[in-house]
C-alpha cells in the first residue's frame, strides 16, 4: 500500500487515540464479552443520560452515578457505600474495554435490560455467597407490589412450569441459587420445591439477604418430599408432569415410620424445643407446618442438621 493511502488510516487512529471519551460515546447498552478466563463483574451495562445501571450475573440490577473524566470512568453506586473506577482502556462505536481488559460490544437487539426489582426477604444466616459456590443457574422467586408470583430464570421472565426445561442440561451437575423476595411464604416454597423435585434437584442454596454489593446471605437446603405426595401433586397440576423414578426404599411417610418410627409436628417456633428431644437409633419424620415462616423454617432446619450429626434417621417434611 502506498505511503499516501496510509495517510488517512493513520490520521483516523490518531484521532481517535487523542479524542476525549464522554458520556454520550457511552450511552447505550453495552454486553461482555466472556473470554473464558476472567468472569466479568458485570454481564451488562448500561449508561443512561443521568446515571448507569449495571447487571451482574445474578441478575441483580445496581443503579448509581457515573463520571468521566481524564479516560477513567467513576460509578458511586446509589444502594452503597462503594465506588468502581475503571480506566478506559479502549473505545470504539460499538467496542469498549474496561475492567482490566473486559470487552464489551454494544447491544443493539434491545432499547434496555429488563429485570424487575424486588426486595430479598431478608433473612440473615451467617453464610455468605462467595466465587467459590460456583453456581451454573440462577433462580428469582419472589413477589410483586400486587402480590403475584414471579419467577425469573436466569435473565428470563417465565413460569414454575419452565423449570423441568430450565435444568434439562444438567447433567447431573447443577448447582443452583434461588433468590427469596419479601413476602414468599414457606407454602410458596414448597410449591417451588415439588417442581425441582420433580427433575431430582434435590439440593438447593437460597439467597435471603444482600448486605451492600458484594455480602449475600445464602442457605444450603436440601428439599424432602415423600414419592408419593410428589406424583400426587405433578398430576393435579394444569399440565401434569410425569415424576422421577420412585426410591428404592420408602415412597411415604406412612412406610417409613414403620417399625416404631415417630412423627414430631412442628406448629410454631416453640415446638423447636422437640427436636431436642429425638433420641438415637430411632426414625423421625419431622412434619413441618407451612404455616410457619420461612425464616423459622430456616431456624428449624439448621437445628435438625445438628441432630442428624447424632442421629442420621431424621426426615423432613413440609405440610
Amino acid at each position: 500500500m502506498k505511503l499516501r493511502n496510509l495517510i488517512p488510516i493513520i490520521a483516523a487512529l490518531l484521532f481517535a487515540s487523542c479524542k476525549e471519551i464522554t458520556k454520550e460515546d457511552l450511552k447505550g447498552d453495552w454486553i461482555a464479552v466472556p473470554n473464558g478466563c476472567d468472569e466479568p463483574l458485570f454481564d451488562g451495562i448500561n449508561f443512561k443520560e443521568n446515571g448507569v445501571e449495571l447487571f451482574g450475573s445474578d441478575s441483580f440490577k445496581e443503579t448509581g452515578g457515573f463520571q468521566i473524566r481524564n479516560g477513567v470512568i467513576k460509578i458511586p453506586l446509589d444502594r452503597d457505600d462503594l465506588t468502581f473506577e475503571t480506566e478506559i482502556q479502549h473505545w470504539e462505536e460499538d467496542t469498549l474495554v474496561i475492567f482490566d481488559s473486559l470487552i464489551y460490544h454494544r447491544n443493539r437487539e434491545i432499547t434496555h435490560f429488563d429485570f424487575e426489582e424486588y426486595e430479598l426477604i431478608g433473612i440473615g444466616t451467617e453464610a455468605y455467597l462467595s466465587k467459590a459456590n460456583d453456581f451454573n443457574y440462577v433462580m428469582h422467586y419472589y413477589r410483586t407490589a400486587d402480590n403475584l408470583i414471579k419467577v425469573r430464570l436466569g435473565d428470563k421472565a417465565t413460569t414454575l412450569d419452565e423449570i423441568p426445561l430450565f435444568l434439562a442440561n444438567g447433567n447431573g451437575n447443577r448447582r443452583i441459587v434461588v433468590y427469596i423476595g419479601k413476602g414468599i411464604t414457606l407454602n410458596d416454597l414448597k410449591n417451588l420445591y415439588y417442581r425441582l423435585a420433580s427433575v431430582q434437584q434435590l439440593r438447593i442454596t437460597l439467597g435471603t439477604k444482600r448486605d451492600g454489593f458484594s455480602s449475600t446471605h445464602i442457605f444450603a437446603d436440601i428439599i424432602e418430599i415423600w414419592w408419593d405426595d410428589l406424583v400426587s401433586h405433578l398430576e393435579k397440576l394444569p399440565t401434569p408432569q410425569p415424576p422421577p423414578p420412585p426410591p428404592t426404599d420408602f415412597t411415604s411417610k406412612e412406610s417409613y415410620l414403620t417399625e416404631m418410627g415417630e412423627e414430631v409436628e412442628i406448629f410454631a417456633k416453640d415446638d423447636f424445643r422437640k427436636i431436642e428431644d429425638i433420641a438415637t437409633g430411632k426414625k423421625y419424620v419431622v412434619s413441618i407446618s407451612s404455616n410457619l415462616s420461612v425464616e423459622n423454617y430456616i431456624g428449624l432446619k439448621k437445628l435438625v442438621v445438628r441432630k442428624r450429626k447424632l442421629n442420621n434417621q431424621i426426615i423432613t417434611e413440609i405440610k
